[in-house]
């Protein structure tokens, strides 16, 4: 080799060492160097599964929600396109109903359009929508609009009898949904604590009136002439009826104790600023007090302030109630009412009174905060907290916190979960339409509820809209959506759920990707939408980010969902990536280093404990079935011998002896002796779930009995395997080894496979 050619070969074999370098430097620490690792600032990435979803207006989703007018908790909130779906079900029945159809959906986009505009009313937008689609349909020389738009306009018109605000996906809508909701309920209490002041009032009022209508004053000429009216006063001796009332008759007396006690109640339920007493509009009503808060300790404040005050509201209902059903006993009831406190209240007396409802930011709440918050959830205190996230980063990572910062809201509902004893929900405001009768549930249940929200905000998601973000944050397990209900039941089951979380069997939901190769032709792929996908999305992480090279140049890179399942913990000489599309629509696969996944294990693993909460892939299930499926083995391996060990029986081969009849064919899916690297069923025990054929009927089948038996273990993947055998309602698959080696995430695999073995 000449000099030349040997300094050259030793230049490569540096530069490959240096790239080889680079490469462990960027996945270890996310710093690029001086390698070709391509920039990705300025590119306007977002993840690749957002490709169909650029212009929302256009397509059909959640929102903008209505917000309707009327007192009825559970029909006040719909979703625009299935209001306009209902109508559609009413008028678009005869043969012009694909017509009358293609019209409601115009109006419907007309509609999007114009809520994403600013704030405004259905009943405002739906008439602007229908003029401008009249006004752009006119032609011909008579000038007029397109009747058959007009009549299908006219048709959807008069059969709406919903109104209300229209709420767009953006900052404020978890403060503008979970608010109204809550109003609602706040209302209807008020009702029923407003109308059971009033009838009270109304019976002291009437025991007063009692005293003062047979009393000598009462009855006076005067008086008597007075409540006649002049005409009838006028024809009488009212003077002479008055003697005539008044002599020897038995008048009707309070006692001075009793009459001092029946006017301090009076005082008391028309001097209350709970709710409206009769005298609005006077100046001696009360000024109400105020139950919405933005300050958390404000609103503890205001709760312990109004301890006395509700106290005596309470007392004076219940004594007020038994004056006027004449149970009050001096003797008896006065020492008792005089100890009373809250404490002594009962449930059904304190779940009449309006409860506290608090819109905080997470990022505003100091510890001080989160302990108090914390503590009156805990204490069962009637509020309800509504705690808003607009920053999944900050709450993500240690480093991203500031010091004086309270809880994370996550770390929030977890403990609140923790404790058991408050009504829960987690949710991003994609899924707030979904989740309204959760939120209706927590606002009506007795004591606190904390609602934690991810509105979508965020300056460093660039221009991707709210309610992506705050969807693919569900997606994608960073922030799942579950709910926990205290008075749904008395077990875990019932009272918790992890709805509005799309195959929340899985670690992240798959999803069919489809694009255009570099020749032009239709690919279309299942990929996961992993946390990475989520995170890569945020500006503040693009130093963990790099372009790969079209040319291949940068060694072996895996898609990310693979190279997290492996858990390699080390560099492997392998880097991960996700598919993300920039600004020109153009197809990009971006390196993804080890701090950002770190960070997304941390997303799984909580997402694991609450698929455990939520009965999925729950790991003493699966130990007491592995407990169980030992235990009867060994009871039918000793069975298995014992037969075999024992004397045939006199005659059994020849006259009398039962007829043996060979089902062998029955059996060919449960051999005695299994092979341990083979998938097999114990066919005999099937209860025909269906749960194993729903994941794939090429793999599964059903014999004549409709129990099944794998048919082709090569029909599918090891992972669908061990998904089946997890399924099972009778732990009866088994899914041996892995037969494709290259399978990606088998040592996982591997360890979820071993209880079923």
């Amino acid at each position: 080799m000449t000099d030349t050619a040997q300094g050259t070969a030793v230049a490569t074999d540096g530069r490959r060492r240096n790239d080889q370098q680079d490469r462990a430097s960027f996945y270890l620490t996310g710093h690029r160097m001086d390698t070709h690792l391509g920039n990705v600032e300025g590119l306007g990435l977002r993840s690749a599964h957002f490709a169909p979803y650029r212009r929302l207006t256009e397509l059909r989703y959640d929102y903008p929600l209505v917000l309707a007018d009327g007192p009825d908790v559970h029909a006040t909130m719909w979703s625009l396109s299935g209001l306009v779906d209902d109508l559609l079900a009413k008028v678009a029945t005869g043969e012009d109903a694909g017509r009358v159809r293609h019209h409601a959906i115009e109006l419907e986009r007309e509609i999007r359009v114009r809520a994403d505009a600013g704030p405004t009313r259905l009943s405002a937008a739906w008439e602007d929508a229908a003029r401008a689609l009249l006004d752009a349909s006119i032609g011909g020389p008579d000038g007029e609009p397109d009747p058959e738009l007009a009549d299908s306009l006219a048709r959807l018109t008069a059969a709406r009898t919903v109104d209300g605000e229209l709420v767009t996906c953006s900052h404020d809508t978890p403060r503008e949904v979970v608010g109204h909701l809550w109003g609602l309920v706040q209302r209807e209490r008020e009702r029923h604590l407003t109308a059971r002041v009033a009838h009270l009032r109304d019976d002291l009022q009437d025991i007063l009136d009692a005293e003062q209508a047979s009393s000598p004053a009462g009855l006076a000429g005067e008086r008597l002439a007075a409540s006649l009216g002049p005409v009838v006063g006028d024809e009488l001796d009212t003077d002479a009826l008055s003697r005539m009332l008044t002599d020897k008759r038995p008048r009707f007396t309070l006692s001075d104790s009793r009459r001092a006690r029946v006017r301090r109640l009076l005082d008391v339920l028309t001097t209350q600023r709970f709710v409206p007493s009769g005298e609005e509009g006077t100046d001696t009503a009360p000024e109400l007090y105020d139950f919405v808060y933005t300050d958390v300790q404000a609103a503890l404040a205001a709760h312990r302030e109004r301890f006395a005050a509700t106290t005596e509201l309470a007392k004076a209902l219940v004594m007020a109630e038994m004056e006027a059903d004449g149970r009050y006993r001096e003797e008896t009831h006065d020492a008792l009412f005089d100890k009373w406190s809250v404490a002594d209240l009962d449930t059904d007396t304190l779940e009449l009174f309006p409860e506290y409802l608090v819109r905080v930011d997470a990022e505003a709440m100091t510890s001080e905060d989160s302990v108090a918050l914390l503590e009156a959830l805990s204490a069962g205190l009637p509020i309800k907290a509504l705690v808003q996230v607009n920053d999944l980063l900050r709450g993500a990572t240690q480093q991203a916190r500031p010091a004086e910062a309270g809880l994370s809201a996550r770390t929030l509902a977890s403990a609140a979960l923790a404790s058991g004893e408050s009504f829960v929900m987690q949710c991003a405001s994609s899924a707030l339409y979904h989740a309204r009768e959760r939120i209706v549930a927590g606002s009506s249940a007795p004591g606190a509820a904390l609602f934690v929200v991810y509105s979508g905000e965020g300056e460093w998601l660039d221009d991707l809209p709210h309610y992506l973000a705050a969807a693919a944050a569900i997606e994608s397990r960073v922030f799942p959506s579950y709910a926990y209900d205290p008075a749904a039941g008395d077990t875990l089951a019932e009272r918790f759920t992890l709805g509005c979380n799309p195959q929340p069997e899985l670690d992240w939901p798959v999803r069919r990707l489809t694009y255009q190769d570099d020749s032009v032709q239709r690919v279309a792929l299942d990929v996961p939408f992993t946390a990475a996908d989520f995170w890569a999305c945020d500006a503040r992480l693009a130093p963990h980010l790099a372009l790969a090279a079209d040319d291949g140049s940068d060694g072996k890179v895996v898609p990310f969902a693979e190279h997290v399942a492996s858990n390699p913990g080390a560099w492997t000489g392998e880097l991960p990536y996700v598919l993300m599309i920039s600004r020109d629509e153009r197809l990009h696969r971006v390196l993804v280093d080890r701090p950002l996944i770190h960070l997304t294990q941390r997303s799984v693993e909580q997402w694991h404990r609450l698929q455990e909460l939520g009965g999925i892939h729950n790991s003493h299930v699966a130990l007491e079935l592995a407990r169980m499926r030992a235990q009867l083995v060994a009871e039918l391996a000793a069975g298995a011998a014992a037969s075999t060990a024992a004397p045939a029986p006199a005659g059994a081969a020849g006259e009398g002896a039962p007829e043996v009849v060979d089902n062998a064919e029955d059996h060919v899916d449960e051999p005695q002796a299994h092979d341990p690297y083979l998938p097999w069923i114990e066919t005999a025990r099937c209860a025909t779930c269906n749960e194993c054929t729903a994941i794939n009927d090429r793999m599964f089948k059903y014999n004549d009995d409709r129990q099944a038996y794998i048919a082709d273990p090569d029909a599918g993947t090891y992972a669908e395997l061990v998904l089946a055998a997890e399924s099972c309602q009778v732990a009866i698959i088994h899914p041996g080894q892995p037969r494709n080696p290259d399978e990606p995430g088998l040592d996982e695999l591997t360890k979820r496979a071993e209880a079923f073995a």
